[in-house]
Parts: C-alpha cells; structure tokens; sequence
C-alpha cells in the first residue's frame, strides 16, 4: 500500500496542479483544452497502474478469465517483435528471431502476448542504442520455452531476487519511466497458465528471461 500510494501521488499531484493553476489563470479556451489533455494523460496512467493491479491479483487468485486454445509460440514472438519494431529502430537495436513454428501451448493468446510484448520491452528499454535483442521459441518434448535475450545493462544478484515484486524498480530502471509492475504481471499471468519464468543475468552483459509453458504435442 505504501508503494502504491508513492506511485499513485505523483500523477494525481499533476493532474490537480495542472486544473488548479488553469482555473486561477485568466480565461482562454485553448489553455482549457491543453489543460484537460494533460489531465487525461495522468488519468490514464493512474488507471493503467490500477488496471494492472488488478489483473495481477486476479491472475495470482486463479480469477483472471482465461481463452483457452491451441496457441503457437512463434506466432506470438512474432506478434510482440512487430509490435516494438519501430521501437527498436528509433533506438538502432536489432532483432534477431530463432523460433520453431511448431511449438505450440494451451492458454489465452491474448495474455501470451502481453507475456512476450511485456518482455521485448523490458529488454528494448535497458539495452543501449546499436545492441541487439533475440527471441527464442523452442521445445525439449515436454515444455515449451519462449526467450528474451539481451545485451544491456543486466541485473545484480540482489536484484535479481526482487524484480519479481509489484512496484519494484532496481537501480537501473530509476531512470526510466515505468510501473513496475511489468514483471509481476508477466509471472502471474505464466504462473496462471500453469508455467514458471526465470531470469539469467549478469551486470555488463545482459539478460535472458525464459517463460515455461507445458508443451502440447502436434496432432
């Protein structure tokens, strides 16, 4: 509750500033309209926060409403690399993409994608301009295992323990503009679908985040 009243201050200090200095200005229309669009911008970060509370709770409750079907992992990656390609390219990072069609899972395409889409910009936002970013979709009979490797800036082992935790953001990630809940959503929608996600990193070299999901044989 602490964290999120800390988050949750800021955004709601602006958008109260920003509408109490508009109505003790003289009156214009168009400083009204500039007002109230940044008034919007700060209501949607507040619900977005919020709307991913939400989904974690209920993902870590068992509530989160799930569409089953058959589900290829390369489809995803694909969807999510599309997705922050132009992301990428603003920041000369490069994609790079090793995946088997062929490996599919049972869950909601949706959230699989928020999975992947949630990763890939993880890792586009702590890699330096000209780095590079890999997905890897492959399978070892059993599971099947979607990964976003990195060469940016890693994680320290402390780190490491706690980027799990909603609204925890390490010493890199100050600097960037975030949530913090990134992460937790992406573990409790996996966890919710049955799988595990792990993180492998080293401070100076990168990181690999690997999502497991159980496998489902091709017909």
């Amino acid at each position: 509750l602490d964290n999120v009243a800390h988050d949750l201050r800021t955004p709601l200090t602006r958008l109260r500033g920003t509408a109490e200095l508009t109505l003790a200005s003289p009156p214009d229309v168009e400083r009204y309209r500039e007002a109230l669009a940044d008034c919007v911008e700060e209501s949607d970060r507040v619900l977005v926060m919020l709307n991913t509370l939400m989904d974690i709770s209920e993902a870590e409750s068992g509530a989160m409403p799930l569409q089953h079907e058959r589900v290829m992992l390369a489809d995803v990656a694909a969807r999510a690399l599309d997705l922050y390609r132009d992301v990428a390219d603003a920041k000369d990072i490069t994609f790079e993409s090793k995946t088997d069609p062929n490996i599919a899972v049972s869950g909601d395409r949706v959230r699989l994608e928020q999975v992947a889409a949630n990763l890939i910009d993880n890792a586009i936002k702590y890699t330096p301009e000209g780095g590079g970013v890999k997905v890897v979709v492959t399978g070892d009979g059993t599971r099947a295992q979607l990964s976003v490797q990195d060469n940016g800036v890693g994680i320290s082992p402390e780190e490491q323990l706690r980027i799990w935790d909603r609204l925890f953001r390490g010493d890199q990630s100050r600097a960037e503009r975030g949530l913090g809940l990134g992460l937790s959503l992406v573990k409790a929608i996996v966890s919710a679908h049955g799988g595990s996600v792990s993180v492998d990193s080293q401070q100076g070299k990168g990181s690999t985040f690997t999502v497991s999901l159980p496998l489902i044989p091709n017909p």
